[in-house]
């Protein structure tokens, strides 16, 4: 608004100066009259202004003579030269030499700045215009900026008034935008207490309208959710099942302990007697101990110590350690001569506790059979014997911790139900996978297959 007001005294004085330099005057006293006569149609009004044209040599014409102290202008052409000499003196014969009405006639070139009594803060705008025959007239177009002041004060007060009634609009809608997001995030935390108490059975609603990120994270928290629920429901049976297996030797061996105990004098037998049922019930809660750390360790591996293998020698190396012990006839079948990318030692523990688990399952002097078999991209290993089997609907359960078929297996065995759990975890951690299936033996096969080339760690492919 000030560089218009600067832009509109500009404009003003073109034209006052294009309208004085048109006359017919030469002379300054003629000069002086047609100053005269523009300010008389230069009177005050909406605009405010000031206007003076001080003619050199002449006198000096105003359109606000009251507010300039000086004297009311004579009507009439011609008339300056009477009062051509009393124009900075005032109506009641007082010098004009009043500060306001000096400041403003007395302006430098150029913008300026002048205060006046009850108008306050004036912009004026000085500049000297040459005349025709060499005369000179300086011509000053003031703007009080009493009215701009008072626009930006308004204005002022508008924004504020706006800006604080926006600012509160803002805040409610932010505050309900924010609501309205970050609900599904509380519903969220709260579940996630409900966990960490213990609670598992909560889920996040998912809306079937929405197809945007909440909805994509409530599905993907349930699903955490349902693994965890599974995972904790899992170690609860673990937990129940490995207390039971470790319960049972443990009352073995105390009572065992306190029927010694009772008598005072006992015999040499007795003493090796409960000896040998303390020995047995100990060496299997340690390997019911061993099993489980070596479960434990393999959750947490993520490297294998691969190398070339050839699994002809590891088969019959493992084979021959149990016809020393086990009256079981051993059959090698096809045996392939590639070698594969495997762990040695565990996958040795994958053998031994397959032979061991078909030991388990066939009679004294029953068959059972190794081979591995080239596939093209990767090998199978497979045991085979002729016991009675597995039923179709518990070969995928077989593979879980402490599960027992009730018609061929028995904690009575002396085993600690974490066999087939142990080869599974160790033939994943290879990136294999094992079956089972019918035999053509008549009893079960356990196969463990790579999961086909490169896949996994390495799996059973070829190295």
């Amino acid at each position: 608004m000030r560089d218009r007001t600067e832009t509109d005294l500009e404009r003003e004085i073109e034209r006052l100066s294009g309208a004085l330099a048109s006359g017919n005057a030469d002379t300054p006293g003629g000069f002086t009259d047609r100053a005269k006569v523009l300010m008389r149609a230069e009177s005050f009004g909406p605009s405010a202004r000031v206007i003076s044209i001080s003619v050199d040599g002449g006198g000096t014409a105003t359109n606000q003579p009251d507010l300039l102290g000086q004297a009311p202008q004579p009507e009439g052409p011609g008339s300056g030269d009477d009062h051509s000499s009393d124009d900075h003196k005032g109506g009641d014969g007082h010098s004009g030499g009043d500060d306001d009405a000096r400041n403003l006639l007395e302006s430098p070139g150029g913008l300026s700045s002048v205060k006046v009594d009850d108008v306050g803060e004036v912009r004026v705008l000085t500049r000297s215009v040459d005349l025709p025959e060499g005369n000179r007239a300086t011509i000053r177009v003031g703007q009080p900026l009493a009215p701009v002041d008072r626009a930006l004060e308004g204005l002022s007060d508008t924004f504020l008034i706006v800006g604080l009634l926006t600012l509160v609009l803002a805040a409610g809608a932010g505050w309900l935008l924010a609501s309205s997001a970050t609900k599904p995030m509380r519903r969220m935390a709260g579940i996630a207490e409900g966990v960490g108490g213990g609670d598992l059975s909560d889920r996040m609603p998912i809306e079937e309208t929405r197809n945007d990120e909440v909805r994509r994270l409530a599905e993907s928290f349930n699903k955490m959710l349902d693994r965890l629920e599974e995972a904790f429901t899992r170690q609860r049976a673990f937990v129940a099942d490995a207390s039971h297996d470790l319960r049972t030797p443990l009352t073995i061996v105390k009572g065992q302990l306190d029927v010694l105990a009772r008598d005072p004098h006992p015999t040499a037998d007795e003493v090796q007697r409960v000896t040998g049922i303390v020995t047995v019930a100990t060496d299997r809660m340690e390997r019911l101990v061993d099993d489980l750390l070596l479960l434990a360790r393999t959750e947490g591996e993520s490297q294998l110590n691969a190398e070339s293998t050839e699994l002809g020698p590891l088969l019959a190396a493992e084979m021959d350690g149990f016809a020393e012990t086990e009256n079981r006839r051993f059959l090698a079948g096809k045996v392939t001569d590639t070698a594969v990318s495997i762990d040695r030692e565990l996958m040795a523990r994958v053998i031994s506790n397959l032979i061991s688990n078909a030991v388990v399952h066939t009679e004294p002097g029953g068959a059972i059979e190794l081979s591995a078999v080239d596939r093209g991209g990767w090998v199978v290993i497979a045991v085979d014997d002729d016991g009675p089997g597995v039923p179709p609907e518990m070969r995928e359960r077989v593979f879980d911790r402490f599960a027992r078929l009730d018609s061929a297996r028995s904690s009575d065995s002396g085993g600690s139900g974490l066999g087939l759990s142990i080869v599974k975890a160790l033939v994943e951690l290879h990136g294999g996978s094992v079956g089972c299936e019918e035999s053509p033996l008549g009893g079960a096969r356990f196969t463990v297959d790579s999961l086909g080339d490169g896949a996994g760690l390495g799996g059973f492919t070829h190295s």
